[in-house]
């Protein structure tokens, strides 16, 4: 933008200078209109820089941290710290009454953190659709997410939320209860396997790792309609999964996602720096890797959905198709998009983004908070063992309706979500003028929401709030009561579609590993994944012991 106005600026002058008195024959060189417009971006950039936030922003006066760089604000702090949300929790609890926080990033551009209720709810729900996905974040995330539901905005957002509603409906979920349920027996073959080959009494777990295969198998049954197969190393590939898909070339949807979402080196350098300038265009193995596997990704994807509509439409015209009780989504959506459909009109790269989105969203966030329900159960066995004794009281196989009635399992959920919020930020920028909280916020201003803000603030929580209580969720009163308070699947009308998908499979998974292991201790210390898109631990090794039947 600057360049352009610096050049409309440059051209103007120009004109004008050409057309004095006496310039006829002496017009502006290229020169001298280059010294003009160099002089004045060099103006206008130092005045965007050093001068606006400090003397003529209208949120100059909001609280936030002093400690900047001079030219990037509190960016490497973000790089230096622990986990993505430290920083954001440490401001919070410096201005825990204010409406927002103002930090400055990259260029001391400023950014504004919302922290009371009221500034939350606002933005998430009165002002949802006036803000957007910045341009620097949909440049990193469109490579694996494509264009579907979670960046979709305004109308667009709402007619395809509409429209992807009845797959993730609880009468749908609730028929998705033999997938869960398998994939959690597979879990537990897993398990066992590493028992046996440790010394057979005990065995130690990556829990980010086997989570992630874990939440993609079910993933692979429920979104797309495959069996994935990856925590059960025997069986064999879905055979139209990789005669259609070319699964066989060296790759798997558990090695692409963590290209994005753990890289090392250099490729996470060139993940978050081509959000503000292109580096895809580098000659290098990370990006050669990187691109390989949001190619696969894609190829695969794209596949599946004509190898769908090409079977369903197949069969319709030979009046032979019947549609199944329970339809994974490609099938869902296939069906729906057929004339009369809720999803007629349906384009193949919405819905191909949808798909990216899904699998990529859906299996990262729930395999962080199964990883650290884990570290919590074998820092705490005491909570292990509530757990176990209220799991034993339902069936071998617990229906969606069983889980559902067991409220220890339901507290210690929301608490490991409290503590553990598997999202970190929700990255927006204003798409107009507008005014939250009683603070002007001018268009294009950065916004970032983050859900610890609240979830971890004493304000709401008490002077207990960094510890895992679940006995907390038996008497709320007060803020604690407000959705609003409580919002690591978001809130408004951007709330996670999939959110009581999640719960169900984590409380399935949770509820088949609980009765039959024991949490013993971790074995070694582990980092998170910083920066980073979810609260992702790394090296998280739990050691387990099989219990007796």
């Amino acid at each position: 933008m600057d360049l352009i106005l610096c050049a409309g600026l440059t051209a103007a002058e120009s004109i004008v200078v050409n057309k004095l008195p006496g310039q006829e024959t002496r017009p502006v060189s290229a020169k001298v209109a280059l010294a003009f417009f160099l002089a004045q971006y060099l103006a206008v950039k130092y005045y965007r820089i050093f001068l606006y936030h400090k003397y003529f922003s209208p949120l100059r006066h909001l609280p936030g941290p002093t400690d900047n760089h001079f030219l990037f604000g509190q960016a490497l702090n973000f790089l230096r710290a622990e986990t993505p949300t430290t920083l954001y929790v440490k401001w919070m609890r410096e201005h825990p009454d204010a409406p927002f926080i103002r930090y400055l990033t990259w260029g001391n551009t400023e950014v504004l953190v919302p922290v009371n209720l009221n500034a939350h709810r606002e933005v998430l729900q009165m002002q949802c659709y006036s803000l957007q996905k910045p341009v620097w974040f949909l440049r990193i995330v469109k490579e694996v997410a494509g264009h579907g539901l979670i960046l979709m905005e305004g109308e667009e957002h709402r007619a395809h939320r509409k429209m992807l509603g009845g797959s993730f409906s609880l009468k749908n979920i609730r028929k998705l209860e033999p997938i869960f349920q398998e994939k959690a027996r597979d879990l537990c073959g897993y398990f066992n396997q590493c028992i046996r080959e440790n010394d057979n009494k005990t065995g130690v777990v990556d829990c980010t790792t086997i989570f992630s295969k874990t939440i993609l198998d079910i993933m692979g049954s429920a979104i797309l309609g495959v069996n994935l197969s990856y925590v059960k190393p025997g069986d064999e590939k879905d055979e139209k999964l990789v005669e259609s898909n070319d699964l066989n070339k060296g790759c798997s949807f558990h090695e692409a996602y963590d290209v994005f979402f753990s890289p090392k080196g250099i490729a996470k350098v060139l993940l978050f720096a081509n959000g503000f300038l292109p580096t895809r265009w580098l000659p290098l193995q990370a990006n050669r890797e990187f691109l390989f596997a949001m190619d696969w990704l894609n190829d695969v994807l794209r596949g599946l959905i004509r190898d769908r509509y090409r079977e369903v439409s197949t069969a319709t015209a030979a009046k032979r198709y019947e549609s199944k009780d329970s339809r994974d989504l490609i099938t869902f959506v296939v069906e729906e998009s057929m004339p009369g459909g809720i999803a007629e009109g349906i384009g193949e790269n919405e819905f191909l983004g949808h798909l990216l989105e899904f699998m990529a969203a859906g299996h990262d966030t729930s395999a962080n908070m199964l990883s650290w329900s884990l570290y919590v159960m074998a820092l705490d066995q005491d909570m292990q063992d509530k757990l176990r004794a209220e799991l034993n009281t339902i069936s071998s196989n617990p229906t969606y309706n069983e889980l559902d009635r067991l409220p220890y399992l339901e507290n210690f959920s929301k608490e490991v979500l409290r503590v553990y919020s598997p999202s970190t930020t929700y990255h927006r920028a204003a798409g107009m003028d507008i005014i939250v909280e009683g603070v002007q916020i001018p268009k294009d201003t950065l916004v970032d929401l983050c859900p610890s803000v609240t979830l971890l603030n004493p304000a709401i929580w008490g002077d207990n709030v960094d510890e895992m209580d679940p006995d907390r969720w038996e008497h709320l009163t007060g803020d604690q009561l407000s959705p609003y308070a409580f919002s690591p699947f978001s809130n408004g009308p951007r709330i996670c579609i999939g959110r009581a998908f999640a719960m169900f499979e984590i409380k399935t998974i949770l509820a088949e590993i609980i009765r039959n292991y024991r949490f013993v201790s971790v074995d070694q210390g582990f980092t998170v994944e910083n920066p980073g898109f979810t609260l992702r631990p790394h090296g998280l090794m739990v050691r387990l012991e099989k219990l007796s039947k």
